[in-house]
């Protein structure tokens, strides 16, 4: 006689807990605490730079012949731009460049034109200009500026001071005008031909967050300074003669 056997069934066992939700919910929680916490830092970090600065000129390059100093004034996120360089040039050459809406092309822009020339005394001249300006990525920017210059009649150094005048012609639907610039240049020639250039400047070219526009500005003046000898160099800026610009005598 065999033993009797339990053939009762066994108890069904309970349905396992659903984890993938709980993990989703656990995950979601962390994420959006982590979006929070990123937020607070993004804000405190934006409120400590605004607030931050010397007031200063500090050096933020020196290279290849080229110095560029930052300024960073409190309650300010972009910061100004002053750099310095010496080349071998004529004070006529560099106003061509600067001033001759011609030698636009050399600057990577165009739509050149004068709006207005303004009578000014001798050893002085201004002008309001207009111009346009790509930048990759972005739309293209428009330069309306009031530009002018004098000149030292005894050191021949030449002060060019440019502004924008954002409000001199109606607005072109095609491009983003610049509303805040004011760059200035200092040309002080020196008797053994050679020419020294401090460039200071001002600029908001709209559409960049601060923490891109301040390091573009910085790296891309080093760049304007840097290529000035290779323009110099070009035959119709070496062999500028201006009428209204004196040279310093080498005597």
């Amino acid at each position: 006689m065999t033993p009797t056997q339990d053939v009762t069934p066994a108890a069904a066992a309970p349905p396992a807990t659903p984890k993938r939700k709980s993990r989703f919910a656990r995950f979601a929680r962390f994420a959006l605490y982590g979006l929070l916490a990123l937020a607070v830092i993004l804000a405190l970090s934006h409120v400590l730079w605004n607030r931050s600065g010397s007031n200063a000129w500090e050096l933020a390059m020196d290279k290849e012949g080229v110095k560029v100093w930052t300024m960073k004034t409190p309650g300010t996120d972009l910061v100004r731009i002053k750099a310095a360089t010496r080349i071998k040039s004529s004070l006529a050459g560099m106003v061509k460049l600067l001033e001759d809406l011609e030698s636009c092309v050399d600057a990577k822009c165009y739509d050149a034109s004068v709006i207005q020339p303004i009578a000014t005394m001798p050893n002085q001249y201004a002008a309001f200009v207009q111009f346009k300006f790509d930048i990759p990525g972005l739309k293209t920017r428009e330069y309306v500026l009031l530009q002018e210059h004098i000149q030292d009649p005894v050191s021949k150094k030449l002060d060019i001071n440019i502004i924008a005048a954002p409000n001199r012609i109606p607005r072109d639907a095609c491009c983003v005008r610049i509303t805040h610039l004011h760059n200035h240049w200092t040309l002080t020639p020196l008797k053994n031909g050679e020419l020294d250039i401090e460039f200071m400047q001002d600029t908001d070219i709209g559409g960049l967050p601060y923490f891109l526009a301040n390091p573009a500005l910085t790296y891309g003046t080093h760049e304007i300074l840097l290529g000035m000898q290779g323009l110099m160099n070009m035959a119709k800026y070496r062999d500028a003669r201006l009428a209204n610009i004196q040279e310093l005598s080498a005597d």
